[in-house]
């Protein structure tokens, strides 16, 4: 199975809650230039998960345009102050369940910390090992779903 991960786009500072933060101009088309340069290479997409967060979702929206027979779907194991092995143990269970053909993949939107975490985490890196910077996408082939046990196949920055 192939995990993209997504970091979402630069967003507006914080003006009510963190919740309702926005993409600026920069994060939408820092997003729209990284996911278009990849969007090939991320073929054959099978879903596209996003945090509940404004600014995911609207990140979500930029990479679905390049995928539009997908639906954005969304999961609270996204949010920025996620469990990083919750979120490996539901992959696990989705590519079990729905990802069976290990040439499918999945793209995942999401926030620091766990973006980091979680691609560190799967490819048994320390902490940091890996930057996550704002509309940072990563590609991660693992056989197994499960800490330690992805490839990292690239990564690339705003």
């Amino acid at each position: 199975m192939t995990i993209f991960i997504l970091r979402h786009g630069q967003a507006e500072a914080q003006v009510t809650t963190d919740e309702a933060r926005q993409l600026t101009g920069k994060g939408r088309s820092d997003t729209a230039r990284v996911v278009g340069a990849r969007a090939l290479d991320m073929v054959p997409l099978a879903q596209i998960w996003a945090s509940p967060l404004v600014r995911a979702q609207q990140t979500a929206e930029i990479a679905a345009h390049y995928f539009p027979e997908l639906k954005i779907r969304t999961t609270e194991l996204l949010i920025p102050e996620a469990n990083p092995q919750a979120l490996l143990e539901w992959l696990d269970e989705l590519h079990q369940l729905q990802l069976q053909d290990s040439n499918q993949a999945i793209l995942l939107v999401t926030h620091q910390p766990l973006v980091g975490a979680l691609v560190n985490k799967l490819c048994g890196k320390p902490e940091d090992f890996y930057p996550m910077g704002t509309s940072s996408l990563a590609a991660i082939h693992a056989q197994i779903i499960a800490a330690d046990m992805g490839d990292l196949l690239w990564l690339d920055h705003a």
